[in-house]
Parts: structure tokens; sequence; C-alpha cells
């Protein structure tokens, strides 16, 4: 997650704006539906920034803080913050993530118009070429997402940091009894183990293809930290946090 200052957020904002007039010429000396294309990105553009406010969400977090921290929704700026990530809604900043994704819109399109229209290739004119490759080239990148784009999460400093830097490692000992394939984990907390047990508890949420949220996991930590001594899978619905036996 992406946390600017306001002159940062003016910087960027500039550049982003630049960034799509420049897209957007190119787009007109390309084809003459350039203004459709430019429409429909500058509708999906806002929709994107709003669903990301829903599916990366961060709640309130103790790990490294004084009580609690504010959580925040949104990626790759943060649109949402507050308790429980949805307290107050923070339209700059939906308006420059906005933006993002319309220049990642823009430049993507563009992209595959270039790959695909190839004066040299006799296939660039074959409708059926064009569709598959436009479905391979967004599709693949965007169901594989999760493997390249770190998801939004807790930013905590110290010990806890340690302690769920050693829990990323062990990933593999629980991803495997998902329902869903677990691409990228993102951290939630780091707290002490709810059976009052020695240790904490590190809590990740998972995602699998198309960075679709699948729920979470947990890891029962030994005081020591190193190494978990219990695991599991729970649902979106869940909490890391429940009574024991609840995970």
């Amino acid at each position: 997650m992406i946390h600017l200052e306001a002159w940062q957020g003016a910087l960027l904002s500039v550049a982003l704006v630049t960034a799509a007039v420049l897209i957007t010429i190119w787009w007109r000396q390309q084809s003459y539906r350039w203004a459709l294309i430019l429409l429909i990105c500058l509708m999906v553009a806002p929709a994107l920034s709003w669903w990301t406010g829903k599916v990366f969400v961060v709640s309130d977090y103790r790990a490294g803080c004084d009580g609690l921290c504010s959580g925040f929704g949104g990626a790759p700026l943060a649109i949402l913050t507050g308790k429980a990530a949805g307290e107050r809604f923070l339209p700059g900043m939906y308006g420059l993530n906005s933006l993002v994704f319309l220049v990642i819109l823009l430049g993507w399109t563009a992209i595959i118009r270039a790959l695909l229209h190839r004066p040299d290739s006799k296939l660039a004119s074959r409708a059926w070429f064009q569709a598959a490759g436009v479905l391979i080239l967004v599709c693949v990148p965007v169901a594989l997402a999760p493997l390249y784009l770190p998801p939004p999460e807790a930013d905590v400093r110290g010990d806890p940091q340690r302690i769920a830097i050693n829990a990323r490692r062990e990933v593999y000992m629980y991803d495997q009894i998902a329902s869903w394939p677990v691409l990228r984990v993102g951290l939630d907390d780091v707290r002490p183990r709810p059976d009052e047990q020695p240790g904490m508890r590190v809590c990740l949420r998972t995602y699998t293809l198309f960075y679709l949220p699948t729920g979470f996991m947990f890891m029962d930590m030994a005081p020591e930290g190193v190494h978990s001594t219990h695991g599991g899978i729970l649902p979106r619905t869940a909490s890391c946090w429940g009574p024991p036996g609840s995970g």
C-alpha cells in the first residue's frame, strides 16, 4: 500500500495526467475509435478504484501499535481509512487512485493494440487472432497478478515484523489445505495467541487467481517466534482471533 504526503500526491497527479494525455494522443493517431476507448477507460478506472476499496482491505491492527493502528482499504492507494477500513472516505485519494487505473488501462490497451496490429503479420487482420490475443494479453496477466503485485497489508515494525517474516516462510505448510490455490498472502495482524499459550498468532489474508481474496491463514508461533506449532485456513467470514478451537 502506498501512502503519500499532500505534495507527493500533487506531483503524482500531474505526472499521471500528463501520461494519460500523451497516451490519448497516441491513440488518436492510431485509431479513429480513440474517443470511445478513452470514454470506456474513463468509466472503468473509477469503478476499479472503488472495487479495490471493497476487496483490498486491512482491518485495524495492533502489531507495533499503541492500541490500534488505523486500517485502510484500496490499492495501490488507500481510498478508505479508519475503523474497519471504512470509517472515512478519502475523495482526493480516490481520484488519484482512479488516475492510476486510467493510465494503466490506456497504456495496457495501447500495448495490446501495438502487439496485435503489426503490419508484418499476416494474422493481424484476422478476427479470431485478435480475439485470442486480447484474451491472452488481458486474462493471463490479471489472473497471475498476485505473483508479482504485493497486496495491501499491515505495516508493522520491530519484533512483530520478525515473527511475521518467519511465518511467511512456512506458508507452504498450510496453503495446500486451502480450497483455492494460494498465490499470495498479506499480513493482517500479529497478536497473542487466543488459547493464551506462550507465543504469538500471525494472521495472513490469502489471495488466489485474479487477486480474489479467499480468506485467512493463521499460524500459532512458538514462543521464540521462529517456527509455527499449529496453523490452518479460515474462510473470509471467520476471524483469526476467535476463541480457542475456532481456528
